[in-house]
């Protein structure tokens, strides 16, 4: 049984995320900041048997829901389905969502036994000088100058994936303004121990630096990557891969070692007052505080940022995140679709005319130098368009013939191969061999 390549790239792409957040949801169960799951408690619960079964109970639940994805995405590796992607796009929604069941389910438990025992602090108001809480200054911008230049060194030999260097290039411009503004320097208040909010804020303040700038040069070694390996399209893919993994190894160092500070950090708090804000996070995912202006939030713990669906930005993202998941499925749709949607091909007095779906091709009879019927496809690798197992269509490379505008159907052949006077070549075919050899003969005539 042949596995399609696409079903292979979008088993490698996601069969890893759901172990991913698992692990970082499960180093929730170890007390940071006075939080187990999302749920602030006192120090005395921290050998409490009832908070410890909960945690053990989710521990098992959360590899439980891993396994099971793990199981489902082999099953759509390798069961035939004409809506592929479709069931990938659904893959990619259940990945992300539901590691977070068993942790909504724990957490709630948690706030009930929190409830029951009496654990509910005292609510305080407490001002810390937020300004002379860090003297740690801010990365220089010139930081992310070389992989701002580095994404644009590739324009110089490689003008046909121009715009994606660009873009990668104000990415890289785009994290240093990230980093910059869009952390707030809210005091890292755990306790009254104002050394400790000092300590926890300079913590976060540092990694969160990091995280962007690694970011940053990770998108210039891709742009470096695309335009080195161009004509190595294994060795291309397999440095992204490498690349990606080098990414997610880093960010995921970063983030567990800023977790493990702030858990040793404040080991010991949490015996008298301590900060309790459990009531202002939904989920104990989700920000909701309309006594808060402010957008952008720090995570409570690790590096990360969260926005407050409370204020007017808040809500916008969140609707526009909603409809990016629901669109998935519909984006899917749209995918399958096209792996199987009619090539149709013309031929006039004056034009050979490919259309498929709203994509047109027209190629003058006037400018046509050659013309081939070719049994099996050269060797190709896609600069621009789609790259599907059934549908080949935009601009590729071959090392016999430098670029190549294709739209055809690979499974399918034979495939129409025409060069123009000004050197341009094209390679056509439908998803019917005897039609695409009748337009062949007739472009020949």
């Amino acid at each position: 049984m042949k596995i399609a390549t696409m079903d292979i790239v979008m088993f490698v792409t996601i069969c890893w995320i759901p172990f991913m957040i698992a692990y970082m949801l499960i180093n929730e169960t170890k007390f940071k900041k006075n939080i187990v799951i999302g749920v602030t408690l006192p120090n005395e619960a921290h050998d409490d048997p009832e908070v410890n079964r909960i945690t053990d109970t989710f521990k098992k639940q959360t590899w439980g829901v891993c396994i099971a994805l793990t199981v489902l995405f082999l099953l759509m590796l390798v069961v035939p389905n004409k809506m592929k992607m479709t069931m990938w796009m659904i893959g990619i929604e259940l990945t992300i969502i539901c590691p977070y069941i068993p942790y909504i389910f724990s957490r709630r438990k948690l706030l009930d036994l929190k409830n029951e025992r009496g654990w509910v602090q005292e609510k305080r108001i407490v001002t810390v000088n937020t300004s002379a809480l860090s003297s740690q200054k801010w990365l220089s911008a010139w930081l992310f100058v070389p992989p701002v230049i580095l994404c644009l060194v590739p324009i110089l030999f490689d003008r046909d994936f121009m715009f994606i260097y660009i873009l990668l290039a104000v990415m890289c411009a785009s994290f240093w303004a990230g980093y910059r503004y869009l952390y707030r320097n809210k005091a890292e208040m755990v306790d009254e121990n104002i050394e400790l909010t000092k300590a926890l804020s300079q913590i976060r303040k540092y990694n969160w630096g990091k995280m962007w700038l690694v970011t940053s040069y990770a998108m210039a070694a891709y742009c470096l990557t695309m335009a080195l390996m161009e004509k190595t399209a294994v060795f291309g893919f397999a440095a992204m891969i490498l690349i990606t993994v080098f990414v997610c190894y880093a960010a995921l160092r970063i983030e567990m070692r800023t977790r493990k500070i702030q858990e040793n950090l404040t080991r010991n708090s949490g015996s008298e007052w301590y900060v309790d804000d459990d009531d202002k996070w939904i989920g104990g995912i989700l920000y909701f505080n309309p006594d808060d202006s402010r957008w952008v939030i720090n995570s409570r713990i690790g590096t990360n940022s969260s926005v407050n669906i409370a204020t007017v930005p808040g809500k916008i993202m969140m609707v526009l995140l909603v409809l990016l998941m629901l669109g998935l499925p519909f984006m899917g749709v749209f995918m399958d679709s096209l792996g199987s949607q009619p090539i149709e091909m013309a031929v006039t007095e004056e034009t050979v005319t490919v259309k498929s779906g709203m994509k047109t091709y027209t190629v003058e009879k006037d400018d046509i130098a050659e013309t081939e019927l070719l049994a099996e496809l050269p060797a190709l690798r896609r600069k621009w368009g789609t790259g599907m197992d059934t549908y080949l269509e935009g601009k590729f490379s071959s090392d016999s013939m430098g670029a190549v505008n294709v739209m055809l159907d690979p499974t399918q052949g034979p495939f129409i191969l025409i060069k123009t006077e000004d050197g341009a070549y094209y390679l056509f075919g439908t998803r019917d061999q005897q039609n695409t050899i009748g337009m062949y003969e007739q472009i020949s005539n």
